[in-house]
């Protein structure tokens, strides 16, 4: 089977960057064919990436045409932030039919629900338009699957989780401002996200200096990714100065694997006030980190949650998870990745319409079963 993945492709690492290296990593695995097509703003180097020019709009379109055209790939899979990339990925959708190909879009983002509600008729008939084209679509959560039913009525929707194994270790040289603050702060609890509010990142600065009442060698790394807006990131640093927490919030940007600031934290932080399959999370778990995030619609068996936007709670449940002893049995999600990534494969051999193997068909997932997807 050959695969085209087509999204955002790290570095930088983060979100649906890092679900698509994870799935690659998956496909490849299990001796898949698989190309990437990146769409973000990273170049990365390596002979199946195919990077467009996302500074000229034009010029990335017509470079986007020919690469359906040429490709020798079975089927092209979009991966969907939602909002901020539906629209690209309608675009791909309508590429990838024009050339004659077979696609699979999946919506992983948490406010893909409010995105649609925002929407006009015209929008929404696009949407729906565009949704229907797809061969199949995958939701990451009941919302986001519920939403999707509404906008393509008698559409099947795929479910499953954002749980794929994660990368083997690899040695990455964190920065030295990084490596210096963990020698000046312990605990260190880290959290990512862009510089908007939807992520709760000046609730998270409170909950630090309430944290550092109970344990006052704490300090919060903050991982920030490409997007968001300079209004909110100054009004960020105007909190952490009001609350004299500078030398102990380290804001990063464009970190070469987040996953190895992860390890080295005692707790990861997601205090965000909406939220999907968050791949971090699910990282988090994977690693045995203490994972303490807020209590949005959908959140994974094993978590610490809080009441969202509220710092106190999050600071309760931060020293709680702190002071347990940290575990590091993820033998749960591991079978989880594997389920999923087993749900994947049933999905694109169902839109290829291949006969599966008597090996594999015995170890597709039912419904309702532990790797959490549902036909």
């Amino acid at each position: 089977m050959k695969v085209t993945l087509v999204g955002h492709y790290p570095p930088p690492y983060g979100g649906v960057a890092s679900l698509m290296k994870q799935m690659e990593s998956a496909l490849v695995r299990r001796g898949v064919k698989v190309t990437v097509f990146n769409l973000g703003a990273g170049r990365p180097e390596a002979a199946n990436v195919r990077n467009f020019d996302t500074r000229n709009r034009a010029r990335q379109l017509l470079q986007l045409v020919r690469a359906f055209a040429v490709s020798d790939s079975d089927l092209f899979h979009y991966l969907s932030a939602s909002y901020r990339s539906f629209w690209l990925g309608a675009l791909c959708t309508l590429l990838a039919r024009l050339t004659g190909r077979k696609t699979v879009l999946s919506l992983v983002g948490g406010a893909f629900k409010d995105f649609v509600g925002s929407m006009g008729p015209l929008s929404r008939r696009l949407a729906s338009t565009s949704l229907g084209l797809s061969h199949a679509v995958v939701a990451c959560n009941v919302e986001i699957e519920k939403v999707l039913a509404g906008l393509v009525p008698g559409k099947k929707v795929h479910r499953m989780q954002n749980c794929f194994p994660i990368l083997a270790d690899e040695k990455v040289e964190l920065p030295d401002a990084v490596r210096d603050f963990f020698g000046a702060h312990s605990p260190v609890v880290s959290t990512t996200g862009a510089a908007s509010a939807e992520y709760g990142l000046k609730d998270a600065v409170e909950a630090l200096s309430l944290l550092r009442r109970e344990l006052p060698g704490a300090g919060l790394v903050v991982a920030l990714t490409r997007y968001g807006g300079a209004a909110y990131e100054e009004e960020l640093v105007r909190k952490i100065d009001s609350l004299g927490m500078g030398e102990h919030v380290l804001i990063q940007r464009d970190l070469p694997d987040f996953v190895s600031v992860m390890k080295r934290s005692g707790a990861f932080l997601r205090s965000t006030l909406v939220d999907g399959d968050s791949i971090s999370v699910r990282e988090a778990l994977f690693l045995g980190v203490p994972a303490v995030v807020s209590d949005t619609p959908f959140r994974p068996d094993g978590v610490v949650q809080f009441q969202k936007g509220d710092a106190r709670d999050m600071a309760e449940k931060l020293t709680m998870a702190l002071r347990a002893e940290r575990g590091r049995q993820a033998s749960k999600p591991l079978e989880e990745s594997e389920g999923n990534l087993d749900a994947l494969l049933a999905v694109y051999e169902s839109v290829l319409e291949c006969r599966r193997s008597p090996e594999r068909a015995g170890r597709r997932p039912q419904v309702g079963s532990r790797s959490g997807y549902e036909a």
